[in-house]
């Protein structure tokens, strides 16, 4: 009785750690890019979060209690995780915001907005073609590794109350969207300079020859030079994107060198 007394205690505190890992890998992972896509079956996201936990579990323990806190300090114990992991899941899903927002600069400037009606979420057309590219190249390079990793770092930081923990967050927050405007600005600058030129020729030839209808020309040339410059720039852009991915994933660890 004694040995299988050890053994049931044993099991115990490992689905203790496989149980606490989940609190904070779970939410993050539902939130994170391409494993929480809304395409991914939910019963398809839960197993992959748990068979995750369970193999971070022995890497993270030391970083976990080594037994379940009491009631009251259990309830603060698991509210806190699940905020860590939803706020680092919607870190590592920005990269994808990034992409997001400066579709839609490129859309604004070349007058392309939604055209695939209602099959796929709200965005611009140009915006859905990167981010489709975007998550064909997280899982078919490391980018997707390195989204886990970013998840297992989380654990080196010590955040010890959740005063602290809102603070960190505000500051990071608040540095990230500042960041994704400007880079996404940065990936959609070719575009407008582009096209900011062409509106101004178009607005200066329509001023000196009012009677030529130069919308009947222009529309045309807008949309097919568009398509020949995303075909042309898209892979550049997402290269770039790469980079710009890996520094968003480092920014919170890097607010604590």
């Amino acid at each position: 009785m004694t040995g299988l007394d050890g053994l049931l205690n044993d099991v115990t505190i490992e689905l203790w750690y496989v149980f606490a890992v989940f609190l904070r890998i779970g939410p993050a992972m539902a939130s994170a890019p391409g494993f929480g896509h809304n395409l991914v079956p939910v019963r398809s996201r839960l197993l992959t979060g748990l068979m995750l936990s369970a193999a971070l579990a022995p890497v993270v323990q030391e970083s976990l209690p080594a037994t379940p806190p009491e009631f009251d300090k259990l309830a603060r114990f698991i509210l806190f995780e699940t905020m860590i992991g939803l706020f680092f899941g919607l870190i590592a899903r920005s990269v994808l915001h990034l992409l997001e927002m400066a579709g839609m600069m490129i859309s604004q400037s070349v007058s392309l907005s939604q055209m695939l009606g209602n099959t796929v979420e709200p965005m611009p057309v140009i915006s859905h073609i990167l981010t489709v590219s975007a998550l064909a190249i997280i899982f078919s390079t490391s980018l997707a590794n390195e989204i886990l990793v970013s998840f297992v770092l989380t654990y080196e930081l010590e955040i010890p109350s959740v005063s602290d923990a809102l603070a960190f967050a505000a500051m990071t927050w608040t540095k990230l969207i500042n960041y994704i405007f400007v880079q996404a600005f940065v990936l959609a600058s070719g575009f407008i300079s582009i096209f900011l030129i062409y509106y101004l020729a178009i607005g200066f030839s329509n001023k000196a020859l009012p009677q030529l209808m130069v919308s009947f020309i222009g529309i045309p040339f807008v949309s097919l030079y568009s398509i020949y410059l995303l075909l042309k720039h898209s892979e550049p852009i997402l290269s770039v994107w790469q980079q710009k991915a890996l520094q968003i994933l480092e920014m919170p660890m890097s607010a604590f060198k």
